[in-house]
């Protein structure tokens, strides 16, 4: 019972946001999606625990990779994608924008100056190698590939028919050494932090990588 009444949920409060009836309180007034998420967030005391936890974690010397702790940073997000239930995450994750403030918070989310981005771009080969031998990313990689092969004949532009199935294998490369994110305030476009510079002759297979993320109709 203690355990129940820790992990509770407000859900008529919850009701509320999700209907549009709280809107009023967010922002003034105005619907951005993505803190409309966030507060449907904040009324799950696990959902803001785990929240807190990575946030506080991922942005303790963000933007200095001597400080930031990447690999706790990776594991703060592992827990929140895994543990919190998918209809928090997908919302903060995947809230849809119409402006780059929204974008930002959006793009933002998984704290990219710690758990997404280096002071300079490896080679996505390096990526590779480096998920190939954690074997958490290797199978969640396997995971995507699977579930987030595009096909042109599909409806839904994936061979697997289900893109609730991609978005969920997308959520769990985050956390990982292959971990991707939005690439821009304004756009859904979302790619590795990588390039294939200097790829030599394994270009093809370098552009390979990239492009199961960057233009991927599925995803």
């Amino acid at each position: 019972p203690a355990d129940e009444e820790h992990w509770k949920t407000d859900y008529n409060k919850l009701a509320a946001l999700v209907s549009g009836k709280g809107c009023s309180q967010l922002a003034g007034g105005t619907t951005n999606p993505c803190l409309k998420a966030t507060h449907v967030c904040n009324l799950s005391k696990k959902c803001v625990r785990l929240r807190t936890d990575y946030a506080s974690i991922c942005t303790r010397g963000a933007g200095s990779e001597d400080i930031c702790d990447r690999r706790k940073c990776h594991r703060g997000l592992r827990n929140f994608f895994e543990k919190v239930p998918e209809d928090f995450t997908k919302r903060i994750l995947f809230c849809p924008c119409q402006d780059e403030l929204c974008g930002e918070r959006r793009r933002k989310t998984i704290v990219p100056n710690c758990s997404f981005q280096y002071n300079t771009k490896p080679n996505c080969l390096w990526l590779l190698d480096s998920c190939l031998e954690d074997h958490i990313c290797k199978s969640r990689l396997a995971d995507f590939q699977q579930n987030c092969q595009p096909a042109d004949t599909s409806p839904d532009g994936c061979s697997q028919h289900s893109r609730a199935a991609c978005l969920q294998a997308y959520m769990g490369m985050i956390g990982t050494p292959m971990t991707p994110n939005y690439i821009s305030n304004s756009s859904v476009e979302v790619s590795l932090w990588c390039t294939c510079e200097s790829s030599g002759n394994q270009k093809e297979k370098c552009d390979q990588i990239l492009g199961m993320f960057e233009s991927n109709k599925c995803l």
